[in-house]
């Protein structure tokens, strides 16, 4: 045998042989699917609507096939079953099976719920949290969002939030609510001492805010609460004459957040002889008072800088009001600011007697 000869008979050994493994193979399937992908392995309809078409292919070595080039399955659906088989000559087979899931519809009955009531008449006046919760009667939830809200101040404050099912549809439910963690500034706060009343004036934020004034003795520990309210001022005619008042205040917003404290004092308009354990600061132009004295036809009032005496007086009532400065003994004075020891007597028929009766006497200091 030539070497030609040879080599021709195993070409044709070869063929036989692959010829034989390819007729002996089963059919080839393969599938598409016309449709909107979405996840975990579900599909989101189509361009068509809720429905997909599944398109199957099979290889051409098949003699007998199951499979339709095209099957429309409806949705939505949690899953349907499609199986295609086919075969060759030979009798080999081949199956395959796939199930189709499908939802096109997003999560339903979203709700919000925020992690606490509000905390002032309708107002959250710091952070807060909101979540969402929502059903998905075919593929189920995935995931609900949260959040925490922290500003900016809103009387509709909007958080947005939602609902995620597993074949990766969303929706979405924005919640509303009022916000205002910023406290108001209170300032521009002043005070006017008068013979009827201590005069408090103010400037918060708004207009709307509301202003809490509290009020201490000066030497006593007890604080009373003497206006709560709106406005720009206040006049506190609930006073006693000689006493020195600190008023603390507060303003207060819609959302209950509250300013800084600002205190402030009023020095007495009226000044008396009642006894304490301080020296009272004296408002611009005090009024010296004291209680009147049966039988006296006249007072004799005398003002001391140190030891040195400034001023003197007979006055018949039992006040005098003290100028910013005057004219005595010839010099002038003037009522600087420092501390002065008044003194009053009381005089008994005519002046000339000279018959006199001390009263008492106090301190006071001017401070501006």
């Amino acid at each position: 045998m030539t070497r030609s000869t040879t080599a021709a008979a195993v070409g044709l050994a070869l063929f036989l042989m692959f010829a034989g493994t390819a007729s002996a193979s089963p059919p080839a399937i393969s599938y598409s699917v016309d449709g909107i992908p979405g996840t975990n392995g579900w599909y989101r309809g189509s361009t068509h609507g809720d429905n997909i078409v599944l398109h199957w292919s099979v290889s051409l070595t098949a003699t007998s096939t199951s499979c339709l080039s095209a099957i429309t399955i409806p949705g939505p659906t949690p899953g349907t079953t499609s199986t295609c088989w086919a075969q060759n000559a030979d009798g080999r087979t081949t199956a395959v099976t796939r199930v189709l899931k499908i939802d096109g519809v997003p999560p339903t009955g979203l709700t919000a719920r925020l992690s606490r009531r509000p905390d002032f008449r309708g107002w959250y006046n710091h952070p807060v949290a909101v979540s969402w919760r929502g059903t998905d009667a075919t593929s189920g939830i995935a995931a609900c969002s949260s959040a925490t809200y922290r500003g900016p101040a809103s009387a509709a404050a909007t958080v947005n939030g939602g609902c995620t099912d597993r074949a990766g549809n969303g929706s979405t439910a924005p919640v509303h609510f009022a916000y205002d963690a910023d406290p108001p500034t209170l300032n521009k706060v002043t005070e006017e001492s008068t013979a009827e009343s201590d005069i408090l004036g103010w400037s918060s934020t708004s207009a709307a805010d509301r202003i809490l004034i509290r009020r201490k003795v000066r030497g006593h520990k007890a604080h009373t609460t003497v206006f709560y309210g709106s406005g720009a001022s206040f006049a506190d005619a609930k006073i006693r004459p000689g006493k020195e008042y600190r008023y603390t205040l507060r303003s207060f917003d819609e959302a209950g957040n509250a300013s800084k404290a600002v205190s402030i004092t009023a020095a007495p308009k009226i000044l008396t002889l009642q006894k304490t354990s301080y020296v009272v600061h004296a408002a611009a132009n005090p009024i010296l008072r004291w209680g009147p004295v049966r039988g006296a036809a006249y007072y004799n009032v005398q003002l001391f800088r140190g030891s040195k005496r400034i001023y003197s007086t007979w006055p018949t009532m039992h006040q005098i009001g003290l100028s910013p400065g005057w004219r005595w003994a010839g010099r002038h004075y003037a009522l600087a600011p420092g501390q002065y020891r008044w003194y009053v007597w009381a005089g008994f028929g005519s002046r000339k007697l000279a018959r006199y009766r001390l009263v008492g006497s106090a301190r006071f200091a001017i401070s501006r």
